[in-house]
């Protein structure tokens, strides 16, 4: 148990991205009988109105300070002459202006109580954040470096495989006013004493912009010199050709395109519409892209033999259908399936970033004369989900038993993708056994590689059902043998297609597999459970609010029975 607590902006310290579980109380130890008296009477009060605060003394001390039913936080004593007040559950409109200025802090971990002279929320580690750099939130920070880390990866990676020139200029180009764009705002912004605000958006959406505009010019243009190649061989190569560069590039661009809340940015009802209309017209082009793809495809059956076209097909399949889940989460607006779909983008995106030294599969150089290419849409579309105005409008929320619900996500990821990865390597196989030799490896690798897609689907089937079925300790063992299973037999896969295909982890061969494997175990063993009204760790409670989320069923909570009236009433004990 940490002994030094660390205010965490309302997230419980029991683990990093928790936030404070609702129907815990915040002890270790079985309370006194008064304790518990106090804390039950405003249990039970939450069947009706939300419980009022006790009235304050003349002089607030730690023990008077009770914590709220609803998220067991305990309010935070920031004056001793002023009246008690509770910390918001969820994080803080940043619109708004604050009405404290102390920010909230979290004592929902065992064993902490607030202390008036508390270290301050930006405090990390015993280092003090400037008070100028106090505006500066943590995800923008994350959001421009990401901008950053993306520009200069671009440099390393293959930007056009025909390595055009006017393109390649233009893509170094943009990478450089990206960068010096990124560096001059947030120079701009913390140097002098007042900064201008207005000449810092300007700037940033200037540095932008040919960040945008050059990969797409590089997609247009090899869209346009390709499309009389649709049905034509191309033995030496496509005319263009996109490579990762292309993706880092537009992703950068589009993360820091939005103007930042430290540096002034656009009202939120109006960013949103601007967000989602820009994913609309990311779906939109990859719709188009896709097309011309089946296009070609068909074409390429009487011209370049249907080998080619049933493998181009296979690759097609399983980049719609992942284009397609991130796609239609980020516009359904999903809760669940939105955070999953980010960060299993996110994990792409990190991967792409070591693709000249790991030779991934999926970030493979792509050109619409030969393939369906949707590294750049799928990019794209992740740079918008992460944007500020996208993220603010979501209900994201980090508690216990949402690690479960995401942890089912991953299963029915899991099925879905393995399934189609089932129907690319029967397509491989038989294209193995044609004469046309464009599969990798023979028909054999291909069989048994489908079975073992087979075995990781039947496994995330039996993991997602023991999950919303099974007895809650029973539950989560299962849960985590399945996520094992995947681990260990996905690292399998990935060393026997590496030697007998040269393929590394990609989609289909492991890789995903793998990832999703420690994803599931992680989900399941680290998040400590929500605690029952005594303080002990509850895992069947925890299971039991998780199931009841989507049904509607009563929590248990709800089934305690109202005494308040009876612990109220004075009892005489009988005299003689």
């Amino acid at each position: 148990m940490d002994s030094h607590p660390r205010p965490d902006r309302g997230r419980d310290a029991d683990w990093i991205f928790a936030v404070d579980d609702p129907h815990s109380m915040p002890t270790e130890t079985l309370p006194d009988p008064a304790e518990f008296e106090s804390y039950a009477s405003q249990l039970l009060a939450r069947r009706g109105a939300r419980p009022a605060l006790p009235p304050a003394p003349e002089t607030h001390q730690e023990q008077d300070a009770q914590p709220d039913t609803h998220t067991d936080q305990i309010p935070v004593i920031t004056d001793p002459s002023a009246p008690l007040e509770r910390v918001p559950t969820a994080e803080p409109d940043p619109d708004a202006p604050s009405a404290s200025g102390a920010h909230p802090v979290s004592y929902a971990r065992s064993g902490t109580t607030p202390n008036a002279e508390d270290e301050d929320g930006s405090a990390i580690g015993g280092f003090q954040m400037p008070e100028r750099f106090k505006d500066l939130g943590l995800f923008d920070a994350l959001r421009d470096l990401l901008a950053l880390v993306s520009f200069a990866a671009a440099l390393t990676t293959t930007f056009t495989v025909a390595e055009v020139p006017v393109l390649e200029l233009a893509g170094k180009l943009a990478i450089g006013v990206g960068i010096a764009a990124i560096l001059i705002v947030h120079a701009l912004r913390w140097i002098p004493d007042h900064p201008p605000l207005g000449l810092i958006r300007v700037l940033r959406i200037g540095g932008m912009l040919p960040a945008l505009l050059v990969p797409a010019a590089a997609l247009v243009a090899d869209l346009v010199t390709s499309l009389p190649l649709l049905f034509a061989s191309l033995p030496d190569g496509p005319p263009v050709g996109i490579g990762v560069g292309v993706s880092l590039v537009l992703l950068g661009g589009i993360v820091g395109f939005e103007p930042r809340a430290h540096g002034g940015y656009l009202p939120r009802p109006r960013a949103l519409r601007a967000s989602r209309t820009v994913l609309l017209v990311i779906a939109g082009a990859a719709a188009v892209w896709a097309l011309l793809a089946l296009v070609m495809i068909i074409g390429r059956l009487f011209t370049t033999g249907w080998g080619y076209s049933l493998m181009t097909f296979a690759h097609t399949m399983i980049s719609v259908l992942l284009l397609g889940i991130v796609l239609v989460s980020g516009l359904r607006r999903e809760r669940t399936w939105y955070v999953f779909s980010a960060a299993a983008v996110a994990g792409l995106v990190i991967l792409s970033l070591a693709d000249s030294t790991l030779g991934l599969h999926f970030a493979a150089p792509g050109s619409a004369a030969s393939s369906f290419v949707w590294l750049p849409f799928l990019f794209a579309a992740f740079g918008v989900m992460i944007s500020r105005s996208f993220v603010r409008s979501m209900p994201v929320s980090f508690r216990r038993t949402d690690w479960l619900v995401f942890t089912v996500r991953a299963f029915e990821f899991s099925i879905l993708m393995h399934g189609a990865a089932m129907l690319w390597h029967l397509i491989a196989a038989i294209v193995a056994l044609g004469p046309s030799g464009q599969a990798p490896g023979g028909p054999v690798i291909h069989l048994i590689d489908a079975v073992v897609c087979v075995c990781f689907v039947v496994v995330s089937l039996f993991g997602r059902s023991a999950l919303l079925t099974r007895p809650a300790v029973s539950a989560r063992a299962s849960g985590v043998v399945a996520g094992l299973v995947l681990t260990v037999i996905g690292f399998l896969a990935v060393i026997v297609n590496s030697l007998a295909m040269a393929i590394g982890a990609g989609l289909v061969t492991g890789g995903l597999a793998l990832v999703l494997g420690i994803a599931v175990g992680l989900m399941l063993t680290v998040p400590a459970p929500v605690r029952d009204e005594f303080g002990a760790p509850d895992l069947t409670r925890m299971f039991a609010d998780f199931r009841a989320r989507d049904t509607g069923r009563i929590s248990l909570l709800d089934q305690v029975p109202d005494v308040r009236e009876e612990t109220a009433r004075q009892k005489v004990f009988p005299t003689s």
